[in-house]
């Protein structure tokens, strides 16, 4: 029973924390066997991305070697393993072996976003993707 208790508090609160996300475009490449691939990363958060990908989808549980996501101030090198992968539209990747420095200027940049998005919403304003 207190195992259960336990189990239950835990996720009520991760229920009550924020996402930490941002629905951005951020261009991107990864290495693979056959060299660079480039894409976008849709969706952003200090765990993991989704990568738009018509072209060079890797198969669930692939790792990803040397993702570098451009971020509006500068590039983040990153590594992870694929989630999710839809031939002709994307795959997911979550983060591995991602250093506190790292994930905090993750972190930083979503809250920033986030608390944008909020004041435009406010504001009654709507911006889109391409804007960023």
């Amino acid at each position: 029973m207190p195992q259960r208790w336990l189990s239950a508090r835990w996720l009520e609160k991760r229920r009550l924390q924020q996402r930490q996300r941002v629905a951005r475009y951020f261009d991107c490449t990864w290495i693979t066997a056959w060299g660079e691939e480039r894409a976008r990363v849709s969706s952003l958060s200090p765990n993991g991305c989704y990568i738009e990908s018509r072209f060079s989808v890797p198969p669930d549980g692939e790792a990803v070697r040397d993702l570098t996501i451009a971020l509006p101030t500068e590039r983040v090198n990153l590594q992870g393993t694929v989630l999710n992968a839809m031939s002709g539209v994307g795959f997911a990747v979550r983060f591995i072996d991602i250093d506190t420095k790292t994930r905090e200027r993750l972190s930083a940049l979503i809250q920033v976003a986030q608390r944008e998005d909020r004041m435009r919403v406010s504001r009654g304003g709507a911006r889109s993707h391409s804007e960023w």
